[in-house]
């Protein structure tokens, strides 16, 4: 019976992280979706939500301004609701912004709901204040639109280390890496599962309201727009980037958010995993999310507790090296947090990995117990020169 469970927890483990994509890459065969053809460019909305955002607001706007796309043809707007450093004024040096500011602070959710009143643009595209894009974001971003299928486009998120030693930046940095390509893969199957706000464009015709309880707002809009019977596309071109966390602490409540709201979307979206609706959409909403914030964690944990007793059993040799690699690879986990400011990514990845997954349990907990709060204080990151 020991020996079964490991297996089954391996097995599952396996699957979300190997066993999924490589299901994607057999469906589709590798192939990426064709090109799209021109169309009349849409006009476009560059939405920002921003708090307390005064290292970096001046140079995120002076970026957007600087994307190539006809500016008769582009609105910015940044909501700086509850802000009580120098945004607003920082915002305000911006003619060709629109300034929406309220004093009391009610969430990213309220402020997008809020500030979507104003847009009357046919694409909406979301952004953060400290994530800076591509050149021709936009262009790749509206690309995919020519297709009517599609209701929303995922840009390329991309976190680096400007060498200031960031918290695990590296190991994020390559995990994303891997979530780039299995959204490309997703895409081609049918859609991307969850959009980063970092960079997420949508068709403002299919906006929802986002309840200002949603702890993971893009999440759940993304997710709203799959319900509604279209697609989220991927533009690997259109990136955006941004600096990983200097503190430990705002990490490891980043990611401990991120948990929560990811059990809050179980909930909100419980009828995305009936496949007789889409089972596309059910397939990889079950295999990339449900299993990744559910059971990997725990898969993790009695995954080592189940091989060593396998291991006291004098199981055999195949025990004993999984046994063997797994203590190895939390001891470097475990290095990678005493060096964790040391720039050593095969360090660095481990303990990212591990970290993540440690943030499930909590998250799950902070969310059912009523403790995590839509409203949340941004991880700091390094800033860009």
């Amino acid at each position: 019976m020991t020996a079964l469970l490991f297996w089954l927890f391996f097995s599952v483990f396996a699957y979300t992280y190997l066993g999924y994509p490589g299901l994607l890459i057999l469906f589709t065969g590798g192939r990426k979706k064709a090109g799209y053809p021109q169309q009349e460019l849409p006009s476009v909305a560059v939405l920002i939500a921003a708090y307390n955002e005064e290292e970096v607001i001046a140079a995120k706007l002076e970026n957007t301004l600087q994307l190539e796309y006809p500016a008769s043809r582009k609105q910015i707007i940044v909501v700086a609701d509850g802000s009580d450093d120098r945004t607003v004024d920082r915002v305000k040096e911006f003619t060709d912004v629109e300034l929406l500011y309220e004093p009391t602070r009610s969430g990213k959710s309220a402020a997008i709901n809020r500030a979507m009143e104003c847009v009357h643009a046919d694409i909406v595209v979301l952004t953060d204040a400290n994530t800076f894009l591509s050149p021709g974001a936009l262009y790749d971003l509206m690309a995919p639109f020519t297709d009517e299928q599609v209701g929303g486009v995922a840009g390329a998120k991309k976190v680096v280390d400007d060498g200031s030693h960031a918290v695990a930046g590296a190991g994020e940095g390559l995990y994303w890496k891997y979530e780039s390509k299995l959204k490309e893969l997703e895409a081609s199957f049918y859609s991307v599962i969850g959009a980063a706000g970092e960079l997420f464009a949508f068709r403002r015709s299919l906006f929802q309201p986002i309840p200002e309880s949603a702890i993971t707002d893009d999440f759940y809009l993304s997710l709203s727009i799959n319900l509604a019977g279209k697609t989220i596309s991927y533009a690997p071109a259109a990136s955006g980037t941004e600096l990983a966390s200097l503190s430990l602490k705002d990490e490891w409540n980043r990611k401990v958010r991120i948990a929560a709201g990811g059990f809050q979307s179980l909930v909100f979206f419980a009828s995305a995993l009936n496949p007789l609706r889409n089972p596309r959409l059910a397939f990889q909403f079950f295999s990339h999310r449900v299993l990744r914030w559910v059971v990997t964690a725990p898969a993790l944990l009695f995954m080592f507790i189940l091989n060593g007793s396998l291991v006291v059993q004098q199981s055999g040799w195949l025990y004993n090296t999984a046994f063997v690699v797994q203590g190895l690879f939390y001891c470097m986990a475990l290095a990678g947090y005493w060096f964790r400011k040391g720039a050593i990514p095969f360090l660095q990845l481990p303990f990212y990995f591990v970290m993540m997954h440690a943030a499930l349990p909590v998250g799950a907990w902070r969310y059912m117990t009523g403790r995590q709060s839509a409203v949340w204080q941004k991880a700091k990151r390094t800033v860009k020169e």
